[in-house]
């Protein structure tokens, strides 16, 4: 007894010995936003009802630091997408899904490179173009070499193993494998991401005739560079790949899919003028090829009605049709050609007024015409003070003959559209 009662005196004071070095630090980051959007007749008919809410968002991010080489990080969202006198929109879970704590992962920071493990910050790479960030489930190491950084990452998109009904149902993952590389040079900054899916989450069991594997691969390399007033950058990426069906009398599908990205911009001194063309390939008569790319990214909002994924009237509804955000109606492709000028009358203020023209890559049969139309953009950001920035953006749409969809001639009641958008936001 009396040597249990020593050594337990002397884990005690180990204990305490050791509770400084224990100690955790936890540094916090997030903001708070109010929005409100306002969209005449999405439908592109002058005898509709207009669009009109209000929304907020409070997003907290924190990092517990253990030591200078382990942490973890958390974040969570409340009242995502809350819309004013309505509860939450179907994109957050309806109006009791208050509280989504949307990443938990640890940080390594060992001598051979930095890990992140867990649900962390994903589905982007290079610039804006084609990124729709997200929470993803992965293992990403990194690697700085002077000017040189290595990325490598394995990411869970499916897991179809944790509940089994058969045993048909086994190996039904889709599991995602990335390497990349990024050079930072004087002044030119380099990337280039390959990715290969394999995805085998393509049917309920080994006996439906749907059952197949997906097998695709990606080649997105990037570039930004800057030479005095000048800065041009690009992004591209090649999807190939191939769905072998299980089925003999199913005929399997080719990936063959194409997007990229060019912008340059010189600045003036008392204005910055910009322009810029992105295309996204469509999907064409081929029944044994996928070709339509997934769409432009969520968060390359070039134009506001045109290419936002934040105002679901105009992602999913414009005028029957949707716009070419990644999560609208994009079988069709796009091509769009952009121009701008921004100038700041004041420090902290900034005027942007951007127009452009999109155009579909290939056209259904049953479409009367490949024209989205012109959009004209107005945008306003506001520094308020340092934390506090307000952004008010008006646009409006000349619509195009894509949007009659099968009608030869131009339907009654057809009309253009405009939206009002403004956002106040706090960031701490």
């Amino acid at each position: 007894m009396k040597k249990f009662t020593i050594l337990a005196l002397a884990l005690c004071l180990a204990v305490v010995m050791a509770a400084p070095v224990m100690a955790v630090d936890a540094d916090f980051s997030g903001y708070y936003r109010v929005r409100g959007v306002y969209v005449q007749q999405y439908d592109l008919r002058d005898t509709s009802e207009n669009n009109a809410f209000m929304n907020m968002s409070f997003r907290l991010q924190t990092v517990f630091k253990v030591s200078d080489i382990l942490s973890v990080t958390t974040r969570f969202d409340a009242l995502d997408g809350y819309i004013w006198g309505g509860g939450n929109d179907a994109a957050t879970g309806g109006a009791d899904n208050n509280l989504n704590f949307d990443r938990a992962y640890m940080t390594i920071n060992a001598p051979l490179g930095k890990f992140d493990i867990g649900r962390q910050a994903g589905g982007t790479f290079g610039t804006k173009f084609l990124d729709s960030a997200s929470s993803v489930d992965r293992i990403k190491y990194t690697k700085v070499i002077d000017d040189l950084t290595i990325l490598a990452i394995f990411e869970k998109v499916t897991e179809g193993d944790s509940g089994l009904a058969s045993s048909d149902d086994g190996d039904v993952d889709h599991d995602k494998y990335c390497l990349a590389a990024i050079k930072k040079m004087e002044n030119v900054t380099a990337g280039v991401l390959g990715v290969f899916y394999n995805d085998k989450n393509t049917g309920s069991d080994a006996n439906d005739a749907n059952e197949s594997t997906i097998k695709k691969y990606a080649l997105n390399p990037y570039f930004v560079s800057k030479f005095g007033p000048l800065a041009i950058h690009g992004e591209l990426c090649y999807i190939w790949g191939e769905r072998d069906y299980d089925a003999a009398a199913t005929a399997d599908l080719d990936y063959k899919q194409l997007a990229y990205n060019v912008e340059g911009s010189y600045n003036l001194g008392a204005a910055t003028v910009l322009a810029g063309y992105a295309f996204i390939s469509g999907e064409n008569t081929d029944a044994t090829e996928v070709t339509a790319y997934n769409g432009v990214g969520n968060d390359w909002e070039k134009l506001l009605i045109l290419t936002t994924n934040e105002i679901p009237a105009l992602r999913d509804s414009l005028g029957g049709v949707g716009n070419v955000s990644t999560d609208g109606t994009l079988e069709v492709g796009a091509k769009i050609i952009y121009a701008g000028v921004v100038v700041s009358p004041v420090e902290n203020v900034s005027l942007t007024f951007a127009a452009g023209s999109a155009k579909a890559d290939e056209k259904p049969a049953s479409y009367y015409s490949d024209d989205f139309g012109v959009e004209y953009d107005l945008t306003l950001n506001w520094k308020i003070y340092d934390n506090l920035t307000y952004t008010a953006i008006a646009a409006y749409l000349d619509a195009g003959d894509i949007f009659w969809t099968t009608n030869s001639t131009k339907p009654p009641n057809f009309d253009d559209t405009y939206a009002l958008f403004h956002q106040l936001q706090l960031s701490f």
